[in-house]
């Protein structure tokens, strides 16, 4: 089978990880890839030689565009023991990037999108490029759910001072982000120009503090950043869903707070409601 990554070594030191999944025009979360990034980073994980990594996509206009919709749309009810064994195997590699003994980066020059989004917030450093195409966004609740890889508690943690309020927005409105948007948020570090992307992001990848990075992110935010949070009680079903359980793991560790989520989307994966959008959004993009 042919392989979806590549991993090069720079002179610097700096590992550049290419996605770049055979046989399609985006890069899509299956438990295929999944397993392949993780076997990829173990194998980073053992190098001594190796002092940053940097994720980028061989798809123009694409970083990761999300999770697999199939796996979801075939699901018999929620509470799937399938669907939930690919959530926990995308957790575990997220966990994995988060552990590196070295800092890493994303590089985005397109969409960034649901679980494409999520594995940049598990990144130390994120960096945009100027191409039109960049979106960042968390869609989930369009389909009926909310993230699934930790994005709604990676997501206040990383974004700015109104991290509640732009979170909470993000995750019940599922829009999208430009890259001049995503920087004005914090959830982008630097834009660059698309044509020299790769080189930027090894200068900063090898500059930043990856340990001050994720002691902010594994614990819980600080309590005036939540415990004042109103949320929109306008709000429904997976969106309302989605703030509650935002509010609720910004008090708790990272890892505990992911735990909260995984329950609530495995409440709503394979649900009626979840299972007739994604049908809908299936039809959408055949028309």
């Amino acid at each position: 089978m042919s392989e979806a990554i590549t991993v090069s070594v720079r002179p610097d030191s700096v590992a550049v990880l290419t996605f770049d999944q055979p046989g399609s025009k985006a890069n899509v979360l299956t438990r295929e890839l999944w397993a392949e990034f993780g076997n990829a980073l173990a194998a980073l994980d053992r190098r001594t030689d190796v002092k940053g990594l940097v994720l980028a996509s061989a798809k123009p206009g694409i970083f990761i565009a999300g999770a697999d919709l199939k796996l979801l749309a075939n699901a018999p009810g929620p509470n799937d023991p399938e669907v939930r064994a690919f959530i926990e195997l995308g957790l575990r590699v997220l966990e994995q990037l988060e552990a590196l003994p070295f800092p890493t980066c994303a590089v985005i020059d397109g969409a960034a999108l649901g679980g494409g989004l999520e594995v940049a917030l598990a990144c130390d450093y994120r960096v945009c490029g100027t191409n039109s195409k960049v979106q960042l966004g968390l869609p989930e609740v369009k389909l009926g759910l909310i993230p699934g890889w930790g994005g709604t508690q990676r997501l206040p943690r990383v974004l700015d001072m109104n991290r509640m309020h732009h979170a909470s927005d993000l995750l019940t409105t599922g829009k999208n982000l430009n890259y001049q948007e995503a920087t004005a948020y914090q959830l982008a570090d630097v834009v660059v120009e698309s044509s020299i992307l790769v080189e930027p992001a090894a200068y900063h990848v090898l500059r930043i503090d990856r340990k001050e990075r994720r002691a902010w992110k594994l614990q819980p935010l600080p309590k005036n950043n939540w415990k004042a949070f109103k949320p929109n009680h306008n709000v429904a079903g997976a969106a309302a869903e989605a703030v509650r359980v935002m509010i609720e793991g910004a008090a708790l560790p990272l890892y505990d707070a992911i735990k909260l989520e995984t329950e609530a989307f495995m409440r709503l994966a394979g649900s009626d409601e979840s299972k007739r959008l994604i049908a809908e959004f299936f039809a959408s993009r055949k028309k």
